[in-house]
C-alpha cells in the first residue's frame, strides 16, 4: 500500500489543530509531536500528560483518516503526574496492600489511573506540594526528571505520604496534627501512608491522658468537641433504637 502523499506535512497541520483545540502548553511538554522512526519506517504522535490517547486518536482520524492510517500515539506521564497518581491510589480507601499491609502502589496502576483522563491536574495546592516533595525525594542529588515512574511509586510505597505532607509545608487540620503526634500502631501505619487521621474520640482521648501535652494540642483537642457531641447522640440514638426494637421484641 503505498505511503500517503505529503505524509508529513499533513501530520504536522492535524498537530498544530491538536494542540490549539486542546490548548496544550510548550513550556510543559504537553504539545503533540509528529516523529518519524527511520529503523522502524513507522509515524507517531507524542506528548506529556494532555488529553488521553483516545482523545488524541480520535481527533486525529476525524481531521484526515487517510494519513493518520497506522500512526502510532504515545501519551507519557510527567513525574508531577506520576506522582499525583500514586497519592491517589495510596489514599484510596480500596487501595491493595502489599505484604507488609501497605498500600500497592505500582506503575501500571498509575497508568491505568490516568487513561481515561484528560489533563491530569492537583486538587489543590497541598496534593501540588505533596506531589512536589515525592518527586525531589525521588530524584534525590541526580537532577531533574532522573527518576523513573517505578522510582516514584517506590517512594510512596516505601515512605509512605505523611512525611511529605510535613515537607510540603502546608498546615495541617487539628486532627491532622493530633493524629501526627498520638497515633500508634496500627493507626500511625494507616496515617503514615494513607493519611487516615485518627477519630476524634481517639484524638481527644489521647491529648487527655497526656499530662504533658503542649498548650497547642489541647487547643486542637478541645476544637474536636463538636464532632465528639455529633458522635455520641449518633451513637446514642443508636443504642435508643437498638434497646426499642429488643423491647418491641
Amino acid at each position: 500500500m503505498a505511503a500517503p502523499k505529503n505524509r508529513s506535512a499533513r501530520l504536522n497541520r492535524i498537530v498544530n489543530e491538536l494542540n490549539t483545540k486542546y490548548a496544550l502548553d510548550w513550556a510543559s511538554g504537553e504539545r503533540v509531536s509528529a516523529d518519524y522512526d527511520d529503523a522502524r519506517r513507522e509515524w507517531s504522535y507524542g506528548w506529556t500528560d494532555g488529553p488521553t490517547v483516545e482523545q488524541v486518536r480520535r481527533a486525529a482520524r476525524k481531521a484526515d483518516r487517510e494519513v493518520t492510517e497506522g500512526l502510532l500515539y504515545r501519551r507519557e506521564l510527567s513525574q508531577k503526574t506520576v506522582a499525583l497518581g500514586a497519592i491517589r491510589l495510596a489514599v484510596a480507601p480500596t487501595a491493595r496492600r502489599d505484604f507488609r499491609d501497605r498500600p500497592s502502589v505500582t506503575p501500571s496502576d498509575v497508568e491505568e489511573l490516568w487513561r481515561t483522563v484528560s489533563k491530569p491536574r492537583p486538587r489543590d495546592d497541598r496534593e501540588q506540594a505533596m506531589a512536589a516533595a515525592i518527586v525531589a525525594e525521588a530524584n534525590g542529588d541526580r537532577g531533574l526528571n532522573w527518576a523513573s515512574v517505578y522510582d516514584l511509586c517506590r517512594t510512596v510505597q516505601e515512605k509512605g505520604l505523611a512525611v511529605f505532607l510535613r515537607r510540603a509545608g502546608v498546615e495541617l487540620t487539628p486532627i491532622e496534627r493530633l493524629t501526627d503526634r498520638y497515633a500508634s500502631s496500627p493507626a500511625s501505619l494507616a496515617w503514615s501512608h494513607q493519611l487516615t487521621p485518627l477519630t476524634a474520640l481517639e484524638a481527644f482521648s489521647a491529648v487527655q491522658a497526656d499530662t504533658e501535652a503542649k498548650p497547642q494540642a489541647v487547643t486542637d483537642a478541645l476544637t474536636l468537641l463538636p464532632d465528639l457531641h455529633a458522635a455520641l447522640d449518633e451513637a446514642a440514638a443508636e443504642l435508643q433504637a437498638r434497646l426499642q426494637d429488643e423491647t418491641a421484641a
